[in-house]
């Protein structure tokens, strides 16, 4: 089945580099038609009705012979939610949409009157893969009990046991949005019942959460009986299950370098972070030692996170141990799935430092740069990288991908800047269009599961 790739407009760069990663040809998906003729390959228009409001409403429009029949690769990007609504409204309409009969008289009527007299054929893609390099809902993936304490550093609580407040699990309501069932098409109640929806997938990069057992947003698809993916138990070593694939295992396998293990040392920012990759790394780096593998102890308090200085390993019997320094020449990789401000990989980092007996590099991966979203914080994030403002940077490198592609342009624009008034440079960017490509093109195209199990 031919291929096709659709993204945001803002994500075309990425979009692009996909669709070549596939072999498949590009196809233009524009927010501005004027300035892009829609030529053969314009697949999307993504239209919005003129209004003075930042948050426009959609009125986007398709090619439809550029899509009935084909294998759809969506991108959904999140690094800004004002389009949520216009490419949930595009997951859908691909699932099932009408297409009005070719008719010179309702064309001068302005197409008024077709769907009263059901004069449009119902069709859709052939097959749906949903792409979300970055799960912004991720962070909200369980309802706790929150007591309101009026505090000015800490004004909720989730310590008590009976707190009157619970959270709403956004992650799983997302989901249940991704899952949902394509609308009917309209028309009178005489029509024939409308074709069932095509096979559809969807696949999440290094998603942030809970790894005992199946990650809870996977119950969540899975329950929905509407993805055809098939169901695996989760791999640690390959960061891959039913939904998921992973940017730090190919990051490890294709670009990290360590010349010797006994000076390397990788140092988890929490054990969240831990407990999802450890078993990765030790897999990927053959013989790394047990007290090379570490996490920096971190405590919450309602809302407020503050990291411990110790540095915490797993010993072979199972029990914890703390590894009391480093020795000096050490090379040091703090990775996590992903990185709001920066505070926790400098402050890693920092930890990091007082515990080697001389001189190391410390290098930070990342698979998902967020910064808040906000251009000043990823301004401050390279000038403290660069050690701007008189205090010196303890971290030498930061690796990333372009999962967040908002982000990681004003990224590198920043780098670029110190890069180009002669600075070393300190900051790589990865695509991700070979980890997914890898992904997609290792299975079949989406087919109806004959029965999904979710024991």
């Amino acid at each position: 089945m031919e291929k096709v790739v659709l993204y945001p407009s803002r994500c075309a760069a990425f979009g692009k580099a996909l669709a070549a990663a596939l072999g498949v040809p590009a196809s233009a998906c524009t927010d501005n038609i004027v300035a892009e003729p829609a030529g053969a390959d314009t697949v999307i228009c993504w239209d919005s009705f003129p209004s003075a409001s930042s948050e426009k409403d959609p009125d986007i429009k398709v090619r439809v012979d550029a899509l009935i029949g084909k294998h759809v690769i969506l991108i959904l990007s999140q690094d800004d939610t004002s389009s949520a609504f216009a490419q949930l409204s595009l997951l859908l309409w691909l699932q099932r949409f009408y297409v009005p009969t070719p008719d010179e008289a309702a064309a001068k009527g302005k197409w008024k009157g077709t769907i009263g007299a059901g004069s449009f054929e119902v069709t859709s893609v052939g097959a749906l893969t949903v792409v979300i390099p970055w799960f912004r809902y991720c962070q909200m993936e369980r309802s706790q009990r929150w007591t309101y304490t009026a505090g000015a550093e800490k004004p909720w609580s989730n310590a008590g046991a009976s707190g009157p407040f619970v959270d709403v699990a956004s992650a799983h309501t997302y989901a249940a949005l991704l899952s949902a069932e394509p609308p009917p098409p309209p028309g009178p109640e005489s029509l024939e019942a409308p074709p069932p929806p095509p096979p559809k997938e969807i696949v999440f990069v290094d998603i942030h959460d809970d790894l005992d057992g199946k990650p809870i947003v996977e119950q969540m698809l899975s329950k929905s009986g509407k993805w055809a993916n098939p169901i695996v138990d989760y791999d640690l070593v390959h960061g891959q299950g039913t939904y998921f694939t992973s940017a730090f295992a190919h990051f490890l396998a294709h670009t990290y370098k360590s010349a010797d293990l006994g000076t390397t040392f990788v140092v988890f920012p929490d054990g969240g972070a831990y407990q999802r990759f450890h078993t990765m790394v030790e897999a990927r780096l053959k013989g790394i030692a047990p007290d090379h593998v570490l996490y920096i102890e971190k405590n919450r308090v309602g809302t407020v996170v503050k990291q411990g200085g110790a540095l915490l390993y797993h010993t072979p019997d199972g029990g914890t141990a703390t590894r009391e320094s480093l020795p000096t020449g050490s090379t040091i990789l703090i990775p996590d799935d992903f990185t709001n401000s920066g505070s926790t990989l400098f402050g890693g980092a920092s930890i990091v430092r007082k515990h080697v007996q001389g001189t190391c590099k410390v290098g930070a991966f990342v698979t998902h740069f967020v910064a808040k979203y906000e251009r000043a914080v990823v301004d401050k994030f390279v000038a403290t990288l660069y050690s701007e403002g008189g205090v010196a940077s303890d971290l030498n490198e930061f690796f990333t991908t372009d999962s967040i592609v908002m982000t990681t342009t004003w990224l590198a624009e920043e780098a670029k800047k110190r890069v180009a008034g002669g600075q070393p440079e300190r900051v790589m960017i990865a695509p991700l269009a070979p980890v997914l490509a890898e992904w997609l093109l290792s299975r079949p195209t989406p087919a109806h599961a004959k029965a999904m199990d979710i024991s």
